[in-house]
């Protein structure tokens, strides 16, 4: 993992974060790509869920430079266990990802293939991290 591409992952986010919409759309890309999906977020506060969603994918970019004894990865475990309670399987990832990836190429101006691989492998580490986790636990 380069610095280079957790430093364009990160610049990305920040443009998706500062256009209001970006986490309207991609809720609303993931709740209706799946009905399991849609349940599982049904009752949910979405602006609190959005700031969730934003620290957890910068805490993601500081895991992806970190070791495992971090404390990223500390709180990923966290969030591993917060995902086990909602009963998150790990076949979940890979759609969240790809509505993760939809919404920000359609948010960031700046969007090119660069930037969306540089997403990829900012999130890949803890993406694996959690589905490994979600297997172990029988997700």
């Amino acid at each position: 993992m380069s610095r280079e591409q957790v430093d364009a992952f990160r610049a990305s986010l920040k443009r998706c974060l500062d256009d209001p919409a970006f986490m309207k759309d991609f809720y609303g890309r993931f709740t209706s790509a799946s009905p399991e999906v849609g349940e599982k977020f049904k009752n949910t506060d979405f602006e609190r869920q959005n700031r969730v969603l934003a620290d957890s994918l910068y805490l993601m970019a500081a895991g992806a430079q970190g070791g495992e004894e971090s404390i990223a990865w500390r709180e990923m475990k966290h969030i591993a266990l917060r995902h086990r309670e909602l009963g998150l399987g790990p076949h979940l990832y890979d759609l969240w990802l790809s509505c993760l990836l939809a919404a920000a190429g359609q948010h960031d101006p700046q969007w090119t293939p660069d930037v969306e691989a540089a997403w990829k492998e900012t999130l890949a580490p803890g993406i694996t991290f959690f589905r490994k986790r979600a297997i172990e636990d029988g997700l």
